[in-house]
């Protein structure tokens, strides 16, 4: 297998398609996803879920259960 493709496996079997669309299913690669999405396309967590049709509570567990938590005056996850 070339290097090419054995790091979209790797980067494929780390994701998981949440209403058709593919978001990391690791929390540390979540967090950084969901960060960058914030930081460079959304303005608030609501606005994110609602563009791309994620369940805000479900992320929001999934990264309190890595010690992360929203902060809202930041807009990132912490």
């Amino acid at each position: 297998m070339s290097r090419k493709l054995h790091s979209y496996a790797v980067a494929f079997s780390r994701s998981v398609c949440y209403n058709d669309r593919m978001i990391p299913s690791d929390p540390m690669l979540l967090y950084s996803y969901l960060n960058m999405k914030l930081r460079d396309e959304y303005g608030s967590l609501d606005a994110l879920c609602d563009d791309l049709e994620l369940d805000r509570a479900d992320l929001e567990a999934r990264l309190a259960a890595v010690g992360f938590c929203y902060d809202e005056k930041e807009n990132r996850f912490r």
